[in-house]
């Protein structure tokens, strides 16, 4: 039984560990996205601040998002995985 309950344990600390590569992964993207696409596009087309701004908000608040729910997850699994030690 016992062996059950550290897989299972295991297991939980896997999953807390993807979910925080996840949100890792999240701000890595929009961060290459933002220096390699949004921002070299913005020199030909040079469009207003407000168009500027609404473009980094749609990309770094979805993102955002993401990886806060990726960390508040691993911290949740990770407390109930622990705590049932």
């Amino acid at each position: 039984m016992a062996i059950l309950f550290g897989l299972g344990v295991l297991i939980a600390v896997g999953a807390a560990l993807a979910f925080a590569a996840l949100g890792l992964l999240a701000l890595y993207g929009s961060a290459r996205t933002t220096r390699e696409q949004l921002i070299p596009g913005f020199r030909p087309d040079r469009p207003g601040p407000l168009e500027r701004a609404l473009a980094l908000a749609a990309l770094w608040v979805p993102a955002g998002v993401v990886a806060l729910f990726g960390l508040y997850a691993c911290v949740h699994i990770l407390g109930v995985a622990l705590a049932a030690l």
